[in-house]
This record gives structure tokens, sequence and C-alpha cells, in this order.
């Protein structure tokens, strides 16, 4: 009696097919590695900014870390966050010259205000944060907090998605990270009622406060 075979079955037996028989690739050499963007004249902090904001992103440039610190602590005291969860030992020692106490360094970041972070690159023509899991922050401090702060360089400002990825693989000796995460704005959502909603799966708000040449935080092999 022939076997039926259930519509999983089918098609497990037509990807299985597949693979046994490829199809000879009839253009071999269509791809290549040429950019197929025009390179922008404008600096990368402009094109990033212009890109972060487009996403509702709050984006924040600072001459030097103490304006950083001093800009932070007005937006703190402007929203009245009391819960600030910040596990970044980088940020501990910025914080610490600065002067600024508001925020708890082991703390859960469930019910958190705000989580202020590092980030591994900023993507400059989509205006994405690229992030990953070998960061202090891990995998739950940007998701959790209703706001995320990331505070970042210029020098770790990139073109492109793949200049980023080649930066983290630079910066750790081809040891990739287990997660890498692309964030653009805040988490947004239009599945219910086609109505833009913003928080729906992560934060509501996202600031940048990007420092003109800060040498902590950048690809110079210094963090």
């Amino acid at each position: 009696m022939a076997k039926i075979l259930s519509s999983k079955e089918k098609m497990l037996s037509s990807v299985r097919g597949a693979l046994l028989h490829q199809t000879r690739q009839p253009y071999p050499n269509l791809e290549s590695n040429d950019n197929i963007y025009n390179v922008p004249d404008e600096p990368l902090e402009i094109i990033f900014a212009t890109e972060f904001t487009a996403v509702s992103g709050q984006f924040v440039f600072c001459e030097t870390e103490k304006e950083c610190v001093d800009t932070l602590k007005e937006l703190v005291a402007h929203k009245k966050w009391e819960h600030i969860v910040c596990p970044e030992p980088l940020l501990h020692e910025l914080f610490d010259r600065q002067q600024f106490i508001r925020y708890d360094a082991d703390a859960p970041v469930t019910g958190a205000d705000a989580g202020i972070m590092l980030c591994e690159a900023l993507i400059a023509r989509t205006g994405t944060i690229l992030i990953s899991s070998r960061q202090a922050s891990g995998r739950t401090l940007p998701i959790f907090p209703e706001v995320n702060i990331v505070i970042a360089s210029t020098k770790q400002l990139v073109l492109d998605i793949q200049d980023g990825f080649a930066a983290i693989r630079k910066h750790y000796d081809g040891n990739f990270p287990s997660m890498v995460n692309l964030n653009t704005g805040p988490s947004r959502t239009a599945d219910i009622e086609k109505t833009l909603v913003l928080g729906a799966h992560g934060p509501r708000e996202v600031y940048v406060f990007l420092i003109d040449n800060w040498p902590m935080a950048g690809w110079d092999g210094k963090n």
C-alpha cells in the first residue's frame, strides 16, 4: 500500500531534491563587490543625523564629553526619570569624571525609565545603530526600557551596513558576536488598523549623543 505523504513531508522532500540537484548558475559573474550607491559628499555625521531623525530618532551632537553629560543631566531632569540603567564600564568612567550619578550599574532593566549604552557602530546611510551581544548592555537593555540612550563617537560612523560588519570583525579579531542588531529608530508597527504605533516591541524613544572625536568609544583599539 502506498504511503500517503503529508503536506509537510512533501515540502521537505522537494527541498531535499532541490539540494541534491542544484541548478547551475547561468551567470556566475553577475554579482560584484562594486558599490552600486552614490558616494555622498556630506560628512557622515550629517548623513546619519538626517536619516536618524527622519525615523523619529533624537539626535544630539556634542563637541566634548562634558557637553554630552551636561546635556544628559538636563534631559534626565526634564523627563523626571528616576530609574536609569547603565551597565557599561566605559560610561561609568565618563560619568565619574563629569559627576553624573543618576544611574544604576547593575539594576534590573525591567521597569527602567531609560537605559544608557554604547554601540558597535553607526550606519550613516540608513540612520542605524549597530549593537551586539558582546557589549556590556547585552541582549536585554536595548529592548526593555521605553527609552534608549546611545553615547557614541564620530569615530564609530561608517557609511554602509557592510562597513559596520567589517568594523566588528576587525574589532573582535574575527571572533564575531553571537548576536548583532540593526536598530533604526524607535520600535514601531502599523499592524493595528494601519495606525503607526511607536514602542510596540521595544523602546518608544531612542537618543543618540554623538561626541566629536571621542577617543573612548571609537574603533581605535582603546576599548
